[in-house]
Parts: C-alpha cells; structure tokens; sequence
C-alpha cells in the first residue's frame, strides 16, 4: 500500500473495488483526516517539503512499526505527520481481507507534502 497525502488539490485516493481496496482507502482517510486537522490547527509546523513514513496496520487496527523514511525539511513538520498516523483509527482489518494478508498485518507506505500558503 502507498500513498500520499498533501496540502494542495484535490484529495484523492486510488482503490480498486475490492475488500483490500476499500480498506487500504479507509486507512488513508482516517491519516488524511487526522494530517489535514493538524496542519490546520498548526499551520506554523508545515513546512514545504515532503515526509516519506512506512508503517504496518495490525489486525485489530492499530499502526505501528511507524518509521520516517525522509524527514522532509524540519522535525517538527516529520512530528506532525507522525502523530497523523499514531492518532489515527483506521479500523480492525476485516477477515477477508486479512487471508490475503502477512500475518502482522497490512504494510503501509505514505508522503506527506507541504506547500507554502498563498
């Protein structure tokens, strides 16, 4: 699963129309959701740049294993975009999904990017 989350354009998200699909989408929703309150609420933490973080989603839900895999331009922009990923709450990974799953669960890939406010 990879993805990734910015400040400009349209938020998207490509899923297939499959049970893994729609669960890697709401995955990405709910760090969207939680990144996009953050940076509103702390618009002098974003910086232009782009935070590169792996994780893995565990069966019932939580993510863990977060690592920064590029920090982007500051540690406190990398922070808020780590603590987008630990508060958000995706969900327990259904079973269906998980049988075609390793069993720690589902790995996950996302960048975060910054943009300069107009």
């Amino acid at each position: 699963m990879a993805g990734n989350i910015s400040k400009r354009g349209v938020a998207s998200v490509n899923a297939v129309g499959t049970p893994l699909g729609r669960y890697e989408k709401s995955v990405y929703d709910s760090i969207g959701k939680r990144w996009y309150a953050l940076c509103d609420a702390n618009r002098d933490r974003v910086d232009i740049g782009t935070v590169h973080v792996q994780f893995v989603v565990a069966p019932d839900g939580k993510i863990n294993g977060i690592k920064v895999i590029n920090g982007g331009t500051s540690e406190s922009f990398a922070n808020l975009c780590l603590q987008s990923i630990q508060e958000a709450k995706p969900g327990a990974i259904p079973e269906d999904v998980m049988a075609v799953l390793p069993p720690q669960g589902l790995p996950g890939d996302v960048s975060f990017t910054g943009f300069q406010n107009p």
